[in-house]
């Protein structure tokens, strides 16, 4: 009977393991852990899609860049007030520029690729990264050289200063360094380093709330 008893003992113990280790929400379980750190796709399971092309997945993200081209963009109108900030953003599609100036009036431009970009007036040369430079000129000046009064005694930049470095932009797909290469008539100079020459787009925004009017330069990312 006592030999009995033990049996049943060490049989009821038995399962009771095997339940606990078939449990998917038992505490410490090792199949709960592996279900909450394994993704669908990895567990393979019959419901998952197929796992999408690369190739194909990016090319329909990246349609929007599809009308751009390398050609030099242009608009008319010169602005007194002062270009103050440069910002640079990276995209999905395309890596960012925008310069900001500190007023409401539209701000005209001419951006276009050249083979070095050069200080207007003297003709020097500023080279930046990149295996083509793309000349932004704004048709604003820069802050310190305006008349605006804003922040006087402060400089947007001297000639030949860097807004971006090469090692600030490494990795990104398209911007390789940025510098302002001058102030000249009325209007701002600076030199883009991209790393090809790639099709771009250029437009103009203005925010209300600030009273600030933005250039901004995409550039698309190399999709070949």
């Amino acid at each position: 009977m006592r030999k009995m008893i033990a049996l049943l003992a060490v049989f009821a113990a038995t399962m009771s393991v095997a339940a606990c280790a078939s449990d998917p929400e038992s505490s410490g379980s090792t199949v709960t852990t592996a279900r909450s750190s394994s993704s669908p796709t990895a567990r393979g399971t019959p419901a998952d899609p197929p796992p999408a092309d690369p190739t194909t997945s990016e090319a329909a993200e990246c349609s929007e860049t599809d009308g751009w081209n390398t050609e030099g963009e242009t608009a008319a109108p010169f602005s007194t007030d002062a270009l103050y900030l440069a910002r640079a953003g990276r995209h999905d599609c395309y890596d960012r520029l925008v310069l900001d100036v500190n007023g409401a009036a539209e701000v005209g431009y001419a951006v276009r690729y050249v083979p070095v970009v050069t200080v207007d007036g003297s003709g020097k040369p500023i080279p930046v990264a990149g295996k083509a430079a793309l000349q932004v000129v704004v048709h604003a000046p820069p802050q310190g050289l305006d008349s605006s009064g804003h922040q006087p005694g402060r400089m947007f930049a001297n000639t030949g200063d860097f807004l971006y470095t090469e090692d600030q932009l490494a990795g990104w797909d398209s911007l390789r360094a940025v510098r302002f290469a001058g102030f000249f008539e009325g209007q701002s100079t600076l030199a883009v380093g991209v790393s090809a020459k790639l099709p771009f787009r250029v437009s103009t925004q203005f925010d209300k709330a600030s009273q600030i009017r933005k250039l901004v330069i995409d550039i698309a990312h190399d999709q070949s």
